[in-house]
C-alpha cells in the first residue's frame, strides 16, 4: 500500500540524514541506529485515546497485519504519514493483547508526539509501527535463574518496565517463574498526577505477594485541586536501591534489574548496581529515554 511504501522508504531516509547529521540530542532512529529491528512493518489503527497523566497520552492501536510480535519491554518505530520524523514509542501492553497494542507517549514538540497529542490523533486514524529494541524480557530466558526482579523506571521510563512487569505477573507461576521470589518496583516522576498507571500499579501491588511498589515524587509543588502526596519527596538515590536489595536478602547473582528514565539517573543506577552493590554487568538492563 502507499503508506508503507512511504514510511519504509522515509524510515531508512531518516535513519540515513540523522545518523550523519551531528545534532547534540538525537532522533530516535539515530539513537536506535544498532538496535536490532523486526523486518515486519505492520499497518494500525487507533481505536482509543485517553490521557493518562496531564502530559501522557494513551494511544490504543489495532495492528492489522498478520505476524507483528515482540517482547515486553521492545519499542515500536511509529510511521505517521504526512509527519517526515519517525517516532519511537515503548510499548506499555503484553504480547497477548495483541491485535490491540498500547502507547503512552509524552507531550513534546518533536513531530511524531505532537502529532499523537493532536486532534489528527483520533479512532480511525491509520499509521504503522515496527517492532525493535534489545530491552526486554521474557519468562523462557530472562526467567531462569532469577529470584528478585528489579524494575526502576523514572518519568516515561515506565512504558517498557510496566510492560515487563505485566508479563512477569502474568507468566504461570509454578512451572515457568518457580524460583521468582520478588518484583520490586522502583518508581519516580515530577508530580503524582504525572504517575502513569498509579491505579493498575496499586492494584497490581495488592492482588500478587511478590510485587513491592515504590512510588516517589521528585518536585511535588500542590496545585489547586491537585491531591496531598503523603510519602517522601525527592529522587531516589543508591541507598534506595541497597535498601531494597537487603530487604530480598537473595544473592547478587540472583537479581535481573531493568532501569529506564533520564539518561543522568540510568547511568547512575546502572553503575551502583554493577559495583557497589556487586548485581553482574550482564544481569543490569538498561535503556534511556530523554
Amino acid at each position: 500500500m502507499r503508506l508503507l511504501g512511504l514510511c519504509a522508504r522515509r524510515g531508512r531516509d531518516s535513519l540515513r540524514q540523522l545518523s550523519t547529521s551531528g545534532h547534540a540530542r538525537p532522533d530516535h532512529l539515530t539513537r536506535t541506529a544498532t538496535e536490532p529491528r523486526r523486518d515486519l512493518i505492520a499497518d494500525a489503527r487507533i481505536v482509543e485515546v485517553r490521557e493518562e497523566t496531564p502530559t501522557v497520552r494513551e494511544i490504543v492501536l489495532d495492528v492489522t497485519t498478520a505476524g507483528f510480535n515482540f517482547q515486553a519491554g521492545n519499542w515500536v518505530d511509529f510511521f505517521i504519514d504526512g509527519v517526515p520524523k519517525v517516532g519511537g514509542y515503548s510499548m506499555c501492553s503484553v504480547l497477548s493483547e495483541l491485535p490491540r497494542l498500547r502507547l503512552a507517549v509524552k507531550r513534546s514538540r518533536h513531530p511524531p508526539a505532537a502529532w499523537c497529542h493532536s486532534a489528527a490523533a483520533q479512532p480511525g486514524a491509520l499509521v504503522q509501527v515496527k517492532a525493535g529494541g534489545q530491552f526486554s524480557w521474557s519468562p523462557a530466558t530472562e526467567g531462569v535463574g532469577t529470584a528478585h526482579l528489579l524494575l526502576v523506571a523514572g518519568g516515561i521510563g515506565i512504558n517498557p518496565l510496566y510492560s515487563i512487569l505485566q508479563e512477569a505477573l502474568l507468566t504461570p507461576r509454578a512451572t515457568l517463574l518457580p524460583g521468582l521470589q520478588r518484583i520490586s518496583l522502583l518508581y519516580s516522576a515530577a508530580n503524582p498526577s504525572e504517575l502513569a498507571f498509579r491505579r493498575h500499579l496499586e492494584q497490581l501491588a495488592t492482588s500478587d505477594e511478590r510485587l513491592r511498589l515504590s512510588l516517589r515524587v521528585t518536585k511535588h509543588m500542590p496545585a489547586s485541586g491537585e491531591e496531598d502526596w503523603p510519602a517522601d519527596v525527592g529522587r531516589f538515590g543508591v541507598p534506595d536501591l541497597q535498601e531494597v536489595l537487603n530487604d530480598v536478602g537473595v544473592p547478587p547473582s540472583e537479581v535481573l534489574a531493568y532501569v529506564c528514565g533520564p539518561p543522568g539517573m540510568t547511568d547512575e543506577f546502572v553503575a551502583a548496581l554493577q559495583g557497589p552493590l556487586k548485581v553482574p554487568a550482564e544481569r543490569v538492563r538498561s535503556e534511556k529515554w530523554w
